[in-house]
């Protein structure tokens, strides 16, 4: 009985095991930096959690190779990048997120007023005209999300990053040379982004003194939009460079490289190594590189990690023999729905207004915590996220897809190999 509740349906055969491994391993660094709020005081930290890279910036590069991908793919099939290229690649992408955000807003936001009648106290929300800018995805575009549901600030980024990417692709589409190849366009739009966001990190971490911090950058839209667009550079090589995409030295070497320079700069950044900053009087610098520099590198280092993951077809072995696999896709299917629901609405709502008394107590917090996010997540996406997001195929025309080793791809091999 329970095993059917909780069963997702999914036909686990369609799916790419190394991305579904990268999406898990995103959800769960998230949710497991929120489950600490429950030890309160008794959380020390661990030396481990300081080479855990954010996996926030993985949903990043992952979310941009999808769409990136998407796009490509679109725009070459086509032949050219129209209204209605854009209109159904919007259409396909909202079904995606907007539906489950929106119930988990107006949940929240109906939950909190509800609270306050019951108690005869004045509700917790912010302003009216801040909460209005839930609905749009502006409540972090020009400056840091408020506290009310602050995890939003990523989705907020990749929500107009999927406004202002197809439209600038649209607008190379039009006023770049006819003559140019597609690929050219896709570039120069790509290029654009990532080099325009990058100048203007640089332009306003110049304008503040280093006294101000890190500014928050990290959380805003307007210095962040670069964000999916290092994912879309390895969408970019993987549709044209098929070849070097598919080379497994290449990939192993990448792999190694990439996992090096990812924990690397996660340590750089780690509340740990602050204090030798401090001591050694490079502070400073240190504001500075977490002003402008660090997202870029952070970005690139993930991406190096995608041709190898984006190889890794199938399970075998122990991933498949123990149940592993089908956890790690039944964890990435829901990964959207536990990033809505674990932190405002489970953690800061629910679990945390029970006081942690003691070490046992956050403990246990830690445990109802997660067995919450994972039950309710499930739940959330079997019976709405999913029939929601099977709309779409009602209302939308379905994107091409590109399987690995398939005539097209041979094909597109040959065609982009160097003459």
């Amino acid at each position: 009985m329970l095993r059917k509740l909780f069963s997702l349906e999914a036909s686990y055969d369609k799916r790419v095991f190394g991305l579904d491994v990268m999406r898990a391993i995103a959800i769960l660094v998230v949710v497991d930096s929120h489950a600490t709020v429950a030890l309160k005081e008794y959380y020390s930290g661990t030396f481990l959690h300081q080479l855990i890279p954010d996996g926030v910036e993985l949903f990043f590069v992952l979310s941009g190779f999808l769409i990136g991908g998407i796009l490509i793919r679109s725009y070459e099939k086509k032949g050219s990048f129209d209204r209605s290229l854009l209109l159904n690649f919007w259409t396909r992408r909202w079904f995606r997120t907007l539906p489950n955000y929106y119930l988990v807003l107006c949940a929240l936001i109906g939950f909190t007023l509800a609270r306050a009648w019951r108690s005869g106290l004045q509700h917790t929300l912010p302003p009216t005209n801040v909460v209005i800018k839930y609905f749009f995805f502006i409540q972090n575009f020009a400056s840091y999300v408020p506290d009310f549901f602050p995890e939003t600030w990523s989705l907020a980024i990749e929500e107009w990053s999927y406004i202002t990417l197809p439209l600038l692709l649209w607008a190379m589409h039009l006023l770049l040379p006819a003559s140019w190849p597609r690929r050219r366009v896709v570039l120069i739009a790509i290029l654009t982004v990532i080099i325009g966001t990058n100048l203007l990190r640089l332009i306003m971490a110049l304008q503040y003194p280093i006294t101000e911090g890190e500014l928050g950058f990290r959380g805003i839209v307007l210095t962040r939009l670069d964000a999916i667009s290092y994912g879309v550079l390895a969408a970019y090589a993987k549709h044209y460079f098929p070849g070097q995409w598919n080379d497994e030295r290449l990939k192993r070497r990448l792999l190694v490289v990439g996992l090096i320079l990812t924990v690397t700069v996660a340590f750089t950044a780690s509340i740990y190594i602050l204090r030798f900053y401090v001591e050694t009087g490079v502070y400073p610098l240190y504001v500075f590189y977490k002003r402008t520099f660090y997202f870029l590198v952070i970005g690139l280092s993930m991406t190096l990690l995608m041709p190898y993951m984006d190889g890794w077809k199938a399970a075998t072995g122990g991933w498949a023999r123990f149940g592993l696999a089908r956890a790690i896709t039944h964890i990435s299917l829901i990964s959207y729905s536990m990033y809505l629901l674990n932190l405002t609405p489970i953690m800061i709502t629910f679990v945390d207004r029970v006081p942690t008394t003691s070490l046992t107590v956050g403990w246990i917090k830690v445990g109802v915590f997660w067995g919450l996010v994972l039950v309710v997540s499930t739940l959330l996406f079997k019976y709405f996220e999913k029939p929601v997001t099977g709309l779409r195929e009602r209302l939308s025309v379905k994107e091409p897809t590109l399987l690995a080793g398939t005539k097209d791809q041979e094909l597109r091999n040959r065609e982009y190999q160097p003459k």
